[in-house]
């Protein structure tokens, strides 16, 4: 069997919204008794499925996970006119870039020694040929060793950080200055993070003085509230939020039947499918969805 040489990160699925946040959103549907005869946790266990198995949908859509994760990619790409290499990494907004890694022959890659000088902009990250070993100038190639000129194929590996934080919190106690979190991914200084709580939510900033990948978070002020292991906070847009609770409701409403519908003053009108009657819900969810679609 042969193994990739650098192989890229499996894809992992996550829930946008947590069984709580659906439990607390206006669903119009009971939630009860999605199995018969079971128990709360029963109850919860298959709510958490439909809720995966609704992100999984909007994934699909969306052509990427918005939810901020950790990637390895490896791409082979050509060295632009202006000395630049461009990546395009499958998941987007970029948040860090961790290590970069280029180089005519796959088994023999060079690191980039400073990540920081790389410049993110709209699904894409710049890399200036300035910052790796080769030189280059405005008048064009000067003297590039077995790769760097214009238009020439290179193998890159790079490992980046991308999506919103969409966490959850491992601990937090009113008037505490910070709170610790299940994960750091995505997690930058300055980020202000809604926590999603119910009457309790609140919202807070990240303070200047935490650490990049830190699940200990500071707070440029203290929490108003005390919030259980497994609340949710993050700064993903809460259209995304929506449009998961909306497509989670019409995906337990669907039960794959047809059924029989009558008017009030007529005969009966026929069979309608499921999907056709709450279509509608699916469709408001994927109108809210385009702005974040990933073009590929």
């Amino acid at each position: 069997m042969a193994t990739g040489i650098t192989p890229q990160n499996s894809f992992f699925e996550s829930p946008y919204i947590t069984v709580a946040e659906y439990k607390n959103a206006p669903t119009s549907i009971d939630f009860d008794n999605l199995v018969v005869g079971g128990n709360a946790q029963a109850q919860d266990a298959e709510l958490a499925n439909a809720i995966l198995r609704a992100s999984s949908f909007m994934d699909e859509y969306l052509n990427q996970n918005l939810r901020a994760s950790t990637q390895v990619e490896t791409q082979r790409v050509r060295i632009t006119g202006q000395g630049t290499i461009a990546l395009h990494p499958n998941n987007n907004p970029v948040i860090s870039l961790q290590s970069f890694e280029y180089g005519s022959n796959p088994n023999s890659l060079i690191s980039m020694p400073d990540c920081s000088q790389a410049w993110f902009e709209a699904q894409q990250i710049i890399i200036p040929l300035s910052n790796i070993a080769t030189t280059y100038s405005s008048q064009g190639p000067l003297a590039f060793g077995p790769y760097g000129a214009p238009r020439q194929q290179v193998y890159v590996k790079y490992q980046y950080t991308s999506g919103y934080v969409n966490n959850l919190i491992a601990t937090a106690v009113a008037a505490a200055s910070s709170m610790t979190v299940q994960s750091a991914d995505g997690i930058v200084a300055g980020m202000k993070f809604r926590i999603y709580d119910g009457a309790s939510s609140e919202t807070v900033t990240v303070a200047s003085n935490y650490t990049y990948g830190s699940t200990t978070v500071p707070l440029t002020a203290a929490l108003a509230f005390t919030h259980a292991s497994g609340v949710a906070f993050g700064n993903l847009p809460t259209t995304i939020k929506q449009a998961c609770i909306l497509i989670t409701t019409a995906f337990l409403k669907v039960r794959g039947d047809r059924s029989l519908t009558m008017n009030i003053t007529t005969q009966p009108s026929g069979n309608i499918s499921g999907g056709m009657l709450y279509g509608a819900e699916i469709d408001l969810a994927l109108k809210m969805l385009d702005l974040y679609k990933r073009i590929r």
